[in-house]
């Protein structure tokens, strides 16, 4: 299954692959971590449940403090 994460295209071996599942496998802290499927935002809370498609587009960006 083909999805693009933050604008590079990645090949995922398992079809319906959740946002929680995805972020474990790249080893993200979701703690200040946002995430858009197809330029929709997704709740933190529907993570493990939200299975991504073939050909989404995934927005993950961390929030970090300071200036």
């Amino acid at each position: 299954m083909k999805i693009e994460l933050n604008g590079n295209e990645y090949n995922i071996e398992q079809n319906g692959i959740t946002i929680q599942k995805l972020i474990d496998e790249l080893k993200l802290d979701i703690k200040s971590t946002a995430v858009a499927v197809n330029k929709t935002i997704v709740s933190k809370s529907s993570y493990a449940e939200f299975k991504l498609n073939e050909n989404d587009k995934i927005d993950m960006v961390t929030i970090a403090p300071g200036g």
